[in-house]
């Protein structure tokens, strides 16, 4: 069969059923094992970097460089460096590499979403709303039953092992408790809003009621969870994609605004709260006071080495050396733990006032191009950020491989459905490539 008959009317290359296949497949198995988001990232932007090569396209193309991924390589680069005074060199090497391999794959696969059609986008956007929504009701069902589907694998694979070591959980105590699924909640937050723009673009009688049911697939899971960052981050999103319905440019800019000032604010608040013996306030849930120890003593090692910062991914490996103690009274010892739980404070630690100054304008280049989109798309862009930003700023290391790999395949997802819709989708990439804003 010739290269020709793989084609479409218009000239591009037909990727058939493995881009759909796929986008299906990684929202379900990623909600299920959050640890997979790199391999996903590795499957969806090799098949679309490989499709755009095959097309004829110049790999040169493809490295288009813009102002976001300057800033987010600088970041990039810059922890490459300071992988070099860390306490554990290789692995912040390790690190390091991972998130700039993270940048290039998703920078690269966004412009070469730009070598399908409409329809090959449309079936990949269905598929991966379906499939967003099928992780979802597997979430909530794991939820609801305390792991019953998570402890039956493990028992198939006690069993196949010929062993009863950690027969029935993780634990071995027979229970999975809600904590064991808190990545999978934050993979859901991920998948929220660009599955929403996806369900928003259907021309059908049954739209709100499709949309409704997702989001209720989505919200019960995150709120039965108890997990307190994902429930910020999802009414935080919510707050912002309402706003943004109404005034797109200024949500973008004030986004852009306040992940700046976080760096800004995020020490002189943590010492505020813990003066305020927030930290002892019992009307907290026991997880905020501990954040409030956790970050007051973190902001404390800041200023140890303020402008440099430690080296990169080296709050896990100095927290081993550390002999904490736990005061009277206090819900948790004093001592920075594996991470910070805060992105803006582990990259001060981490990188020092270099670090902070690079993060703060990665991201506030990537808000300002939000309103390079459609403008039926910016609410969802401007939730989706909102979201991943709270998300950070409450939970999770900034190093772990699933999170750097989650967000990388949240943008994916979210530039897909914005090409897969109604509107002109000659510059939907925009957040991450050049271009003029759309008129309207």
């Amino acid at each position: 069969m010739s290269d020709t008959a793989d084609r479409d009317a218009s000239g591009r290359r037909k990727t058939g059923p493995v881009l759909p296949a796929l986008l299906f497949c990684s929202p379900l198995a990623t909600s299920a094992a959050p640890r997979l988001t790199w391999l996903f990232l590795l499957l969806i932007a090799g098949a679309l970097i490989v499709n755009a090569l095959l097309s004829g396209r110049d790999w040169r193309q493809l490295i288009d460089r813009n102002t976001a991924f300057i800033a987010v390589l600088l970041v990039a680069f810059y922890a490459l460096l300071s992988a070099s005074w860390a306490a554990d060199r290789g692995a912040a090497f390790g690190k390091a590499a991972l998130l700039l391999g993270v940048v290039s794959m998703t920078f690269a696969a966004s412009r070469a979403l730009a070598g399908l059609d409409r329809p090959q986008l449309r079936r990949a956007a269905l598929a991966f709303a379906i499939g967003a929504f099928l992780g979802a009701l597997f979430v909530l069902f794991e939820l609801l039953t305390e792991g019953a589907l998570t402890r039956m694998a493990l028992n198939a694979g006690a069993l196949l092992w010929g062993s009863e070591k950690n027969l029935a959980s993780p634990h071995g105590d027979g229970e999975i408790k809600h904590e064991e699924f808190r990545r999978s909640v934050a993979v859901l937050v991920l998948h929220l809003w660009p599955a929403l723009l996806v369900l928003s673009t259907i021309v059908s009688r049954r739209r709100v009621a499709l949309v409704g049911l997702f989001v209720l697939a989505v919200a019960v899971p995150i709120i039965i969870s108890e997990r307190e960052s994902s429930q910020v981050a999802l009414a935080g999103s919510l707050l912002v994609f309402l706003l943004a319905r109404f005034w797109r440019r200024g949500i973008a800019r004030s986004l852009a605004v306040f992940w700046c000032l976080a760096f800004v604010l995020v020490l002189p608040v943590t010492f505020a709260a813990y003066q305020s013996e927030l930290h002892m306030a019992e009307g907290l849930p026991k997880s905020a006071r501990h954040r409030i120890i956790l970050w007051e003593y973190t902001a404390e090692r800041v200023l140890e080495s303020p402008w440099l910062g430690i080296g990169t991914d080296s709050t896990t490996t100095l927290s081993k050396r550390m002999v904490a103690e736990q005061p009277k009274d206090f819900v948790a010892p004093r001592t920075t733990g594996p991470h910070a739980h805060n992105l803006f404070l582990q990259v001060w630690y981490e990188l020092g006032l270099v670090g902070v100054v690079l993060a703060a304008l990665a991201g506030a280049a990537i808000a300002l191009r939000i309103p390079l989109l459609p403008p039926e798309a910016q609410h969802f862009a401007a939730a989706t950020f909102a979201a991943f930003g709270a998300t950070v700023a409450f939970a999770w290391g900034i190093w772990q491989t699933w999170l750097m790999c989650g967000v990388g395949l949240a943008l994916l997802y979210l530039l897909m459905a914005v090409r897969a819709g109604p509107g002109d989708s000659a510059n939907a990439s925009g957040v991450v490539t050049n271009g003029k804003k759309p008129s309207g």
